[in-house]
C-alpha cells in the first residue's frame, strides 16, 4: 500500500487557485492559557471550497502537537467547509514540552506574571475526495497558569 501524498502551500508569494481552494485556514488565538477552553475554526481555502457531489470535502482534521483534537466528517450536501474545534491545553502540555524543549529555544517563563510558555503548533489536515490530502500548520503559544520566575514573554511584550 502506497503512502498517500500531504499537499501543502509551496509558494507563499504565488499561490495557485487549486492551493487558494484547498490549503486549510486556521482562525485561533495566538496565546492560550493552559486549563482554558479556546475554539479554533478551521476553513478549507481561502477561496470557499464546492460541496458537491463530484467534488467535496471528506473530512477535516485539527491535532495541537501530537494530540489529536478531533475530525469533523462533512458530505456533500454540508452548507461549508468548515469545522469549529474547542482545544482545552493542559498543564501537563507545558510541562512535557518544557522538559522536551530546549530552555532557550522553545520555553519561556514570564518576568512579569512568573508563568511558563511553550510554542506549539496546531495542525489541520482536511481530505478532498478529487484532489487529496492538504495541511497546514499555525504556531500558538500555551502559557502556564502556574507562576514563577523568568524573563519576558509572548503574553507580556
Amino acid at each position: 500500500m502506497s503512502e498517500q501524498v500531504i499537499n501543502r502551500l509551496k509558494d507563499p508569494e504565488n499561490i495557485t487557485e487549486t492551493e487558494q481552494k484547498h490549503v486549510p485556514v486556521i482562525e485561533a488565538d495566538e496565546v492560550m492559557t493552559a486549563e482554558g477552553s479556546f475554539e479554533v475554526t478551521v476553513k478549507v481555502g481561502e477561496l470557499p471550497h464546492v460541496m458537491q457531489d463530484e467534488h467535496y470535502i471528506e473530512w477535516i482534521e485539527l491535532s495541537l502537537g501530537d494530540m489529536k483534537i478531533g475530525r469533523v466528517e462533512l458530505s456533500p450536501s454540508d452548507e461549508k467547509a468548515e469545522a469549529t474545534f474547542t482545544v482545552e491545553p493542559t498543564e501537563e502540555i507545558v510541562g512535557i514540552h518544557a522538559y522536551q524543549v530546549c530552555n532557550i529555544h522553545g520555553v519561556n517563563v514570564c518576568g512579569k506574571c512568573g508563568s511558563k510558555s511553550v510554542v506549539m503548533k496546531l495542525d489541520a489536515l482536511i481530505s478532498c475526495n478529487v484532489h487529496g490530502l492538504w495541511e497546514s500548520k499555525k504556531e500558538v503559544t500555551i502559557m502556564s497558569s502556574h507562576e514563577g520566575e523568568g524573563k519576558a514573554c509572548a503574553w507580556h511584550k
